[in-house]
């Protein structure tokens, strides 16, 4: 009865509120009770609250009563026997209140989403929500989410409190990781069987916030599922999360931006109007149409044929030669396309392919080990326009990319025996900084904020000094 009544506390407040404004009579009726001497002039809702207080004063007065008592006392075993017996309602009138708020924001969750769909489920606990941009891919979108303790909702919002489901992601299996390049810092990569993609948040901060959310959620719903394999320790199931590198195919790739690749991530051919971009659906990378002729069958996708690269494709293949080698198989052919594809591969015209020196193709743009990377503006001079390009240090070469996912450099330059040095102009903000060779003028840089810069400036340093 307790527990019903503080559940229902609430709206039966908001009850009295709305008879009140809506009845006459009965507004008169409370006042004049208000008003009488027993209620000393404290409102009728001053009374509706005491016993939603009852049991935690209670717990207050027997906790107090119990540290007066010495263990010999008379009234010592009953007062214990009273606190446990308050303790215990307490706890599950708190626990009460918690499943009622879940229970009624996982229907306003349901209610909000365009369709029926059945949010509610036993067990089911919601956790966080909150809006994310969304990386498609050319632009930045908004996307809501909503986190629960077993999967990851993704919405796409269509009206004031409405939303269009776009996938329910289980946390079974899930990955959660930041980007390794320092220029994405508020980005989130999202990896699960359904869908992966990458995130965006307003901030670091906020960034932070969902991967430790996230990350917690796959943790905690990761031993539930060890609990029914009791052959299995929660140390084996640790170790398989980590280290387990799912098989090709078996989960959605993330896939690369358009804006972040400007050549062919296998055979580096410019992209133009005609020679357009394409994504495999095994790994994500961008590349061109005569290296991704290919189709093969992919698991999260039903076995269904989908375009991959070259590189997938062999991958593929070996694969199935060693599970169940299958001739003719019908998933996993070459494309009617691929006559096409190899004409075009020896039309000049048909793509803007250039010979590329061995040396820009040593280091891609994406490296993990570098020095330093990221976008910075580049001049040849103060009169000269900004040109916005992806720069990598390493081994103290500075490599030229014009985006972040090329796999060929524009143009390398070792640093030895250059200086670096800031501009200092009160329209730079100390933002801009020069290399200089001889002390003739080599190129001029521009970050984005004077942290940035710095930074940049101390790797320029360190890659010129042998």
């Amino acid at each position: 009865m307790y527990s019903t009544y503080i559940k229902e506390f609430d709206k039966n407040i908001a009850l009295l509120d709305e008879q009140c404004k809506k009845n006459p009579g009965f507004a008169a009726v409370v006042r004049e009770f208000e008003m009488s001497p027993r209620c000393a002039n404290l409102a009728l809702k001053h009374y509706l609250l005491k016993p939603v207080q009852r049991i935690p004063q209670y717990r207050l007065l027997l906790t107090d009563y119990l540290k007066n008592l010495i263990e010999d006392d008379g009234d010592y075993r009953d007062t214990q026997d009273a606190l446990a017996v308050v303790i215990e309602v307490a706890n599950h009138a708190n626990d009460t209140m918690k499943q009622g708020d879940n229970f009624q924001k996982l229907m306003q969750i349901q209610y909000s989403l365009n369709g029926h769909h059945e949010i509610v489920q036993p067990g089911r606990v919601f956790l966080k929500e909150g809006t994310l941009m969304k990386l498609s891919r050319k632009v930045m979108q908004p996307r809501m989410f909503f986190l629960f303790n077993d999967a990851l909702l993704y919405t796409t919002p269509v009206q004031s409190g409405m939303y269009k489901l776009n996938n329910m992601l289980s946390l079974a299996g899930m990955k959660v990781r930041k980007p390794t390049q320092e220029a994405y810092q508020n980005e989130l990569k999202i990896e699960s069987v359904e869908r992966s993609f990458i995130l965006s948040a307003s901030s670091a901060t906020e960034r932070d916030e969902w991967l430790e959310a996230i990350s917690r959620s796959i943790e905690e719903h990761a031993k539930k599922r060890i609990t029914f394999c009791p052959s299995r320790s929660l140390d084996e199931a640790d170790s398989e999360n980590k280290e387990e590198v799912s098989p090709l195919g078996s989960k959605a790739p993330i896939w690369i931006p358009d804006t972040r690749a400007t050549m062919c991530m296998i055979c580096t051919s410019e992209f133009t109007l005609t020679w357009r971009r394409h994504h495999c659906r095994a790994c994500g990378k961008i590349v061109c149409q005569a290296c991704s002729s290919n189709k093969h069958g992919l698991d999260y996708l039903k076995n269904q044929p989908a375009r991959v690269c070259e590189h997938c494709f062999q991958e593929l293949q070996k694969l199935d030669d060693q599970h169940s080698p299958k001739i003719g198989s019908p998933g996993n052919h070459k494309s009617p396309s691929s006559a096409l594809s190899s004409v075009l591969h020896s039309i000049p015209s048909g793509r803007k392919q250039k010979k590329i020196p061995a040396a820009l193709k040593e280091v891609s743009a994406n490296t993990e080990d570098s020095s330093m990377s990221g976008y910075l503006y580049r001049s040849k001079g103060n009169k000269k326009p900004w040109k916005h390009l992806w720069f990598v240090i390493k081994n103290k070469v500075l490599y030229t990319y014009a985006a972040s996912e090329d796999v060929a450099a524009l143009e390398s330059q070792p640093l030895l025996g250059f200086t670096v040095t800031q501009v200092k102009d009160e329209n730079s903000e100390s933002k801009v900084f020069q290399l200089l060779h001889k002390n003739m003028l080599f190129y001029v840089f521009k970050a984005d904020d004077a942290h940035s810069a710095q930074k940049w400036m101390e790797a320029f340093q360190e890659g010129t000094i042998l």
